[in-house]
């Protein structure tokens, strides 16, 4: 249970990078490719925490 909890807080971090940086940046390309990150690590964590 603690692994699986520092894993969610890891990919919860860097979900919130990649919106913030998908925010910021200027260029179209780099805001969906950040979106996109983003996006991937939020299904993650659903994922983890539906299995728990």
């Amino acid at each position: 249970m603690d692994r699986s909890k520092s894993i969610v807080d890891a990919k919860t971090a860097l979900a919130e990078k990649y919106e913030r940086r998908a925010a910021l940046t200027k260029s179209s390309p780099k805001r969906k490719q950040f979106a996109y990150k983003a996006a991937r690590y939020r299904r993650q964590i659903a994922q983890l925490q539906h299995g728990q």
